[in-house]
């Protein structure tokens, strides 16, 4: 509940806004109650009774968030959560039913075809499909956004193959969009399933493409009571698990200039920063951009269903912070990353996944 984060709230509203700056959604839109310690002052007056889920201009407040945590980064407080103050207010909204008409309707096409893209998903066709299934040790949670590309399935397959690796695969939604919109609640039964699958599966490790899933499943599944029987890992991790042991040896190295975006929920949820770089330097001739690691811009793949002009924009700012390396080819370790830049760099940069390297 948004009173579970009072003290840091307050904490947030009455600071001299150092953070101001990170919020790509207070630098495109610029309107003071967006910024980091807008939304707390925000929070702050909710609880206090002074603004209420009534006002549309508090809801929105509330939904003008990326959720990158790149606030965090900057912020001088070590416990100070926006995006987690964000999420709470967001299920408050839900459960007062004055959640925007966009956000109702993306649960609508949810739930008609249980992902947020607005279509049926299938699993890719793979040759070399692995059909051992139950009883293998490692679990592929596909997840949705991956099934949207064959590219980074093909490529995730193809080196478990080439590793001996032996898998399982699970391709629902890890119930992230629901999560994220506020819709906890709606977003469990997605949750039960997936627990239900990796006990069944037999698997001691899941590894799974979308950074996204990986938080979900290692963070927010035990947070809300559906704790796994194994550990999940990004594949990146994964990828220098296997190299460590000598079971997966990597392309002969290239001499292309590549620059590498970090995905929010890798780096600033999940701290995982140095695997990928680990093994983009033994493939490519790695480039940073001047904006990285923790404070790398996000792609703005969170406002897309509700804010499209602003995360246009988010996005805009982001692909300038990647251009400026001059590299020729971009990577990155998140499937929803790599279709939002591709859509946005066309054909001036190709977009690949760290996983389309091997």
């Amino acid at each position: 509940m948004l009173k579970d984060f009072l003290s840091k709230i307050k904490l947030c509203a009455s600071c001299p806004k150092m953070c101001r700056f990170a919020c790509p959604v207070a630098e495109v839109e610029k309107k003071e109650r967006i910024t980091p310690w807008g939304k707390s002052l925000t929070a702050l007056l909710v609880l206090e009774g002074k603004l209420s889920y009534d006002d549309p201009d508090v809801v929105d407040t509330f939904y003008s968030c990326c959720m990158c945590k790149r606030c965090k980064s900057y912020c001088l407080v070590d416990d100070v959560d926006i995006p987690a103050m964000i999420q709470a207010g967001r299920e408050e909204i839900v459960s007062a039913k004055k959640e925007p008409e966009e956000i109702r309707q993306f649960l609508g096409q949810f739930k008609k075809f249980n992902n947020p893209y607005g279509k049926e998903l299938e699993l890719p066709p793979h040759p070399s499909l692995s059909t051992e299934g139950r009883g293998s040790d490692v679990l592929y949670f596909v997840g949705c956004s991956t099934l949207l590309d064959k590219d980074i399935f093909d490529s995730t397959i193809n080196l478990l193959n080439k590793a001996g690796q032996g898998y399982s695969i699970f391709s629902d939604c890890c119930g992230f969009p629901l999560w994220a919109s506020g819709y906890a609640e709606d977003a469990k039964g997605l949750m039960a399933k997936a627990k239900e699958a990796v006990l069944l599966s037999g698997a001691k490790k899941i590894i799974t493409s979308c950074p996204a899933c990986a938080y979900m499943l290692k963070v927010i599944y035990p947070s809300l009571g559906f704790g796994l029987s194994a550990d999940a890992f990004h594949i990146a991790q994964f990828i220098e698990a296997l190299m460590k042991d000598g079971r997966l040896h990597l392309n002969k190295k290239s001499d292309i200039d590549t620059v590498y975006h970090d995905p929010c929920f890798l780096g600033r949820y999940l701290n995982i920063y140095d695997a990928p770089r680990n093994i983009l330097r033994q493939t490519a001739a790695l480039r940073e951009p001047i904006k990285t690691r923790e404070n790398n811009n996000c792609c703005g793949a969170g406002l897309y269903h509700l804010r499209p002009k602003t995360a246009k924009k988010v996005t805009e700012i982001a692909v300038e912070n990647i251009k400026q390396t001059k590299a020729k080819q971009m990577i990155t370790a998140c499937p929803t990353c790599k279709r939002i830049f591709s859509e946005a760099l066309k054909d001036k940069i190709p977009v690949k996944d760290l996983t389309e390297l091997i």
